[in-house]
């Protein structure tokens, strides 16, 4: 039996496997447990995770945010009990994380203003608002809530609670000089900036009792010079662990002062937490630790097991990817998995913003309670024109669905756009993507043709029912579609954004980019840039650099990133050239900042759609007297999400 096989004891139950999901906030439920959230964790059960944690459920009206649960409604007993049920039904075990978000708690609640509490009086890193320090009464009245909590989980059918303790939220907070600047008996020292999290232990443990499973997921390393240490880390479990019984530790980094940390990107390491779990575990042999980013791939989880590292295996954007990951582990069958590419998009992104979750590689997330047909009631031929993210997920589902699928892809490799991607530091993942899309077309009997530019005439050849248009998009015509511009009269010469991907040789070594697009698409041409060694100096009209760029969590690395080259940015401002005279323009004052000549200007405007031979979609339909779609990019420029995405629904549509 694989390491992975076995099951663990956890407290007071036994996990099926060691294979699990940590907690994720999925903006599926408002206040209480639904059927949405209930079905997305069956269907995992069902794909062979053995332990599933309920994530942020509230403990206390002052922390209420829309689209999470509270455990302190009464009424939210029995809307757990159906969600455990079922999961116990499926096979599996669920723990349910309680929290209180303190510092990083939204000022506008759901009821209405509300005053933000925190162990002092700082400005959240989050939200930007000042909070206000908790006093001795809010911290009684938090305890009691949370032995509340505690108590309605146990009678909702969860197997166990998990304290959160981490992740730069309240009790995170007190435990930890960053936010915890108190002279009272609550902060100072050890035994101070641990009181209230003990009190919350001890009381918790003495409402539930010895025979329910109470656990905590707790920082193992924040990371910052000012903070927690590693050994800082373990030294508060062990404080902790005297003052009442725990049964497993669930790990986490940083806090939302360094939150690349706490949702980590592409461009951290993939076992970004391995180390820390591994030296927790060894000072905490006797109970078991969950091991959170200690995996190198998900291919490697049994090697996690096999080195002592961690006693479980945490992937949770792995498992949102691919809801049959754990099967597949199981079974040694992992040449079929669909890699999680750890940007961020549709998982965070989406959540961070009030959005429910889906992925960016997996559209069917959060999506489980709609039919999904194994078959189209009539198959016909169809053709997709494009061998980018939208082409390739288009023919494969159209594909799987029983149709006749022609693929047309002018380059002589499929992967469109993730080409580029790829290449951009700290995104190599994306190339896990095109790996899985053309492995999956050509097992579906996609009918591949490299080399193949799509024409009126090569359709036609085709004999197609129906044609997919998913050419992506090519660099723009004319210039920003910024209100005034970012350029001030003629535009002046610039290559575009491929052109420095693809050629930054012929930049030179000192390059003003003029960005009107702000997104990670823009991001990526920068960080290519820098990492190239290049000179950069940005000016944008936004009021701020890459102000699409965030949701994900991954902003503030890719300013540390671009920081740490040699880098510059003005703001909301425009770029007029006269001749040899290139200067930026403030677009309040109208002040002029001379720029020192660069030796090429990059031009990053959105995307245009591409078309086959100048005709888009409509005018493909009429030439060619079948139904023609435009989806991903040729529809409109975006995402890879959108790419993905809009090709399941149109190949579900074909099924009804």
């Amino acid at each position: 039996m694989s390491l992975l096989a076995q099951p663990l004891r956890i407290g007071s139950f036994e996990t099926p496997n060691r294979l699990m999901q940590a907690a994720h906030s999925k903006q599926y439920s408002d206040r209480v447990e639904s059927d949405r959230e209930t079905a997305y964790f069956v269907r995992r059960a069902r794909g062979g995770c053995g332990l599933f944690v309920a994530g942020n459920h509230l403990v206390h009206p002052s922390a209420s945010t829309r689209g999470f649960q509270d455990a302190w409604r009464p009424e939210a007993v029995d809307a757990s009990r159906r969600m455990t049920d079922a999961i116990h039904d499926a096979g599996a075990r669920v723990l349910v994380q309680l929290n209180h978000h303190g510092a990083q708690a939204s000022p506008e609640g759901p009821e209405g203003p509300r005053a933000v509490i925190a162990p002092s009086r700082i400005l959240s890193p989050s939200t930007g608002a000042a909070t206000r320090e908790a006093s001795e009464r809010d911290i009684a009245d938090l305890v009691t809530a949370w032995a509340d909590a505690a108590e309605r989980s146990r009678l909702g059918g969860f197997d166990g609670v998990e304290i959160h303790m981490a992740h730069g939220y309240l009790l995170h907070q007190f435990l930890s000089p960053l936010y915890n600047g108190r002279a009272d008996a609550y902060g100072g020292d050890l035994e101070g900036r641990t009181r209230f999290p003990r009190e919350v232990l001890r009381a918790v443990r003495a409402r539930v009792g010895d025979d329910f499973t109470v656990g905590i997921r707790i920082v193992a390393n924040e990371h910052n010079e000012a903070g927690l240490g590693a050994a800082d880390c373990r030294e508060i479990v062990a404080a902790l662990r005297e003052e009442a019984r725990i049964d497993f530790l669930d790990t986490a980094a940083g806090g939302y002062h360094d939150v690349h940390w706490v949702f980590p990107s592409s461009a951290m390491p993939t076992a970004w937490l391995r180390d820390d779990v591994a030296a927790l575990k060894r000072a905490n042999p006797d109970i078991p630790v969950f091991g959170v980013g200690a995996a190198t791939s998900v291919e490697a989880a049994e090697e996690v097991l096999a080195s002592g590292i961690a006693d479980m295996v945490a992937l949770t954007r792995g498992q949102l990817a691919d809801p049959d990951l754990a099967t597949k582990l199981l079974s040694g069958s992992t040449g079929g998995i669909r890699h999680c590419i750890r940007l961020n998009q549709g998982c965070l992104g989406r959540g961070s913003v009030g959005l429910a979750v889906t992925c960016t590689v997996n559209p069917a997330a959060g999506h489980e309670l709609e039919p999904t047909p194994a078959r189209a009631a009539r198959a016909g031929r169809w053709t997709v024109v494009g061998g980018g993210p939208a082409g390739m997920r288009a023919a494969l589902d159209l594909a799987r669905l029983g149709h006749t699928v022609t693929l047309l892809e002018r380059d002589e490799q499929l992967g469109g756009q993730l080409l580029r991607a790829a290449r951009v530091p700290g995104r190599e993942s994306v190339s896990l993507l095109v790996g899985d899309l053309e492995r999956d077309a050509r097992a579906a009997g996609v009918d591949i043709r490299l080399s193949a530019p799509a024409t009126l005439e090569s359709i036609r050849a085709t004999s197609p029912d129906g044609v997919v248009l998913a050419a992506g998009a090519r660099p723009p015509d004319g210039t920003a579609l910024a209100v005034d511009g970012a350029f001030a009269g003629e535009r002046p010469a610039t290559v575009d954004a491929w052109t420095a991907i693809d050629e930054p040789a012929r930049l030179g070594g000192r390059i003003l980019v003029v960005d009107d697009d702000g997104t990670a698409y823009a991001s990526g041409v920068l960080l290519s840039l820098v990492a190239a060694g290049a000179s950069v100096q940005v000016v944008t009209p936004f009021e701020q650099l890459l102000p699409h760029v965030g949701t994900g969590y991954e902003r503030q690395l890719v300013q540390r990133t671009l920081a740490a080259g040699d880098f510059a940015r003005i703001t909301s401002s425009r770029v007029r050239a006269a001749g040899a005279a290139i200067v930026a323009i403030d677009a309040l004052t109208g002040a002029e900042t001379p720029l020192e000549p660069p030796s090429s200007i990059v031009a990053l405007t959105p995307r245009q759609s591409a078309t086959v031979g100048g005709l888009s979609a409509e005018g493909l339909e009429a030439s060619l007297g079948v139904p023609v779609t435009a989806i991903g990019d040729a529809l409109a420029p975006r995402g890879i999400d959108a790419a993905i995405a809009e090709a399941w629904r149109l190949a579900l549509s074909t099924a009804e």
